[in-house]
Parts: C-alpha cells; sequence; structure tokens
C-alpha cells in the first residue's frame, strides 16, 4: 500500500506546479509584468484597489475551475466547441469570428511589444521581432508540452522579479500611499480584469483538462495560480502607489521603478517582461493553430508558421495603435463569456442535483 501511494504522489507534485505556472503565464502578458494593467485597473482607485485585486483573484480562480470541469466532461477539442457548450448555436459562430479576429491581432500585438522592447534596450526593432518569432516557432512545434515547459522557467523568474522590484519600491518610498475616495469602480475594474485575461487563457486551460486528468490537480493549480497573481499583483499595487506621483502616467510603471534600482535590476526585469510577452504569445498562438486546424484541415505545424507571419504583417501597425484600437472591444466580449461561463455551469450542477 506504501509503495503504490508512491507514484500518485510524484504525479501531483509535477501536475500541480505545471498547472500553476501554465495558468499564470498564460494570463500574465506585458500588460500585467510592465505594471500598466495593475496601475490603470486597481492603481487609480487607490488603497481600495487592494479589494478589486482580492476580488479579481476570486474570480479568475473560480472561473479557471469551471473552465476544467467543463473541459474534464465534454473533452472539447478547441474553444470553439467550449463556446458552443457555454454559448448555444445561435451566438457561437459570431463570438468565434470575434476571437478569431481578436486572437491573430494580438499575436501582432505581442510581435510589436517585443520588438519595441528591444529598440528600448538598444537592439534592432526587427532583431526582436524575428528572434522572438523563431522562437515561438522552435517552442510550439514541441506542442503543449513546450509552452509548459517555457512558462515553468518564465514563471518563476517573474515571480521573483516583480517580488524584487516591489520590494525595492517600498524600501525607496517616496510619499504615502495613493488614496481615491470610495466609489465601485474597483468592482468593476476587477470584473474586467478577470474577464479579459480568464478567457486569454481559456484555450490552454482546455488544453491542460486534457493533458491532465485529474481534476483536483487541476483545481488545485487554478487556485494556485489566481493566488500566485494576485501576490504579485497586491505588492506590484502597494509599490507603484508609494510612487504613484512619478509613475502614474508612465506607460512601463514597474521597468521605470527597475531603472531606479541600477542598471542590471533594469535589464533584468526588460528581460522578464519580453519572457511574459513570449508567453502570451505561445499561448494564444497554440490556441488558435488548435481552433483552425478544425476550419481548414492544415497541419498543426503549418498554422504555427502561418499565424507567426500573419503577426509580423500585423506588428507594422504599431503596438500602442493596436492595443488602444482591438482591446476595449474584446474587453465587452470578455465580459460576456465570463458571465456565461458561471451561470451555464451553475445552471448545469442544478440540473444534476434535481
Amino acid at each position: 500500500m506504501k509503495n503504490s501511494s508512491i507514484p500518485n504522489q510524484k504525479g501531483m507534485l509535477e501536475a500541480i506546479p505545471a498547472i500553476t505556472a501554465t495558468f499564470i503565464g498564460t494570463v500574465v502578458g506585458a500588460g500585467f509584468a510592465s505594471g500598466q494593467e495593475i496601475l490603470r485597473f486597481f492603481g487609480i482607485y487607490g488603497t481600495y484597489g487592494f479589494i478589486g485585486i482580492i476580488t479579481a483573484v476570486f474570480l479568475m480562480g473560480l472561473a479557471g475551475v469551471r473552465i476544467f470541469q467543463v473541459g474534464q466532461r465534454q473533452k472539447p477539442t478547441s474553444y470553439y466547441q467550449f463556446l458552443l457548450y457555454i454559448l448555444g448555436e445561435h451566438w457561437t459562430p459570431i463570438v468565434d469570428f470575434l476571437f478569431l479576429v481578436f486572437f491573430i491581432i494580438l499575436i501582432g500585438v505581442m510581435l510589436a511589444g517585443s520588438g519595441a522592447l528591444f529598440e528600448s534596450l538598444g537592439a534592432n526593432y526587427w532583431t526582436g521581432e524575428i528572434l522572438t518569432s523563431l522562437l515561438l516557432i522552435g517552442v510550439l512545434f514541441c506542442g503543449l508540452t513546450g509552452l509548459i515547459s517555457a512558462n515553468l522557467i518564465v514563471i518563476p523568474l517573474m515571480f521573483v522579479g516583480s517580488l524584487s522590484i516591489s520590494f525595492y519600491g517600498l524600501w525607496t518610498q517616496s510619499a504615502v500611499l495613493h488614496t481615491h475616495p470610495f466609489n465601485v469602480g474597483w468592482f468593476l475594474a476587477a470584473l474586467q480584469f478577470s474577464a479579459y485575461n480568464i478567457v486569454l487563457a481559456m484555450p490552454v486551460l482546455l488544453a491542460l483538462s486534457q493533458e491532465y486528468t485529474n481534476l483536483s490537480h487541476l483545481k488545485y493549480g487554478s487556485w494556485l495560480g489566481s493566488l500566485g497573481l494576485g501576490l504579485m499583483a497586491g505588492f506590484m499595487q502597494w509599490a507603484l502607489l508609494c510612487h504613484f506621483s512619478q509613475l502614474g502616467n508612465s506607460d512601463l510603471p514597474m521597468i521605470e521603478l527597475a531603472r531606479g534600482a541600477g542598471r542590471i535590476p533594469y535589464w533584468g526585469y526588460a528581460v522578464i517582461l519580453w519572457g511574459e510577452m513570449f508567453t502570451t504569445l505561445l499561448a494564444n498562438t497554440y490556441g488558435l493553430a488548435k481552433r483552425l486546424i478544425l476550419l481548414c484541415g492544415w497541419s498543426y505545424r503549418i498554422w504555427v508558421v502561418f499565424l507567426t507571419i500573419v503577426g509580423l504583417f500585423i506588428s507594422q501597425i504599431g503596438f500602442i495603435n493596436l492595443i488602444a484600437g482591438c482591446y476595449p472591444l474584446f474587453g465587452f466580449l470578455s465580459l460576456i463569456i465570463l458571465v456565461s461561463i458561471f451561470w451555464k455551469t451553475s445552471k448545469k450542477v442544478k440540473i444534476v442535483k434535481k
């Protein structure tokens, strides 16, 4: 009996960190790692933003569990079948089309962001885009295993890096915490933040539900991933509020905070920021390639290469222009999906009990 428990324990110790890291890596992108999302969603509400972060942690953890439950029960081969389950036949084709457009644009956004980051560090813009594209193709040719492995490398670095720069910000506090009059804006921000990020992660979370068959492991990974995100977001929020007068209007507040710590921390955090762009790029390209296989029948690897090339063309529109043009629409769409996830799964539970 004692010997038979060893493989299960080993499986748990391997599965939960992989699920947790992939959950965080898929959700965390350039906006989160740079501090821009934290500042715009929660920092503007001052100390009340911490309540928003706690709310977002709960919503993302619960939504992740719901997606894993549906993935285990329905076993969808792509996010289209998941949308069909929660939205029905009438709305799914419309939402699916919007998803296809946004995910393709998002590939261009992350490639443009990579090029811009390389340029800010003194390298050539195209060097950043081409190197990122080649690495993207190489990792995704390994399938879901490559994506998980990349997150297991990047996420611990992100965790340590974000906390280190946050502690530096707290140590060098330049003012009292930024405060804001109480209003319900922090709740709406938490709702939008959760919806946007969990929908971006949805294709990969569904793939994880097929890769790991133990639902308990998936649930632990969802909650630990959400708690990890909340811990990083909370300390980043705290540090940014301590320097709100200097960083409140910055496009890359955490990068600016790292710059003050010296050249090595600045470069180190810039590399971590690129890593987060890359993991988001991996997740979106992987999910989109899996969806397009069902539409056109090309092989997975052909779609990976094709989407990368299309992303390079789209990236020429510019990082800021792409974000300003498509993110508001996707934010609204994500709210609909998040509500549908909770409503459909809750309804399913009631039917079963009855």
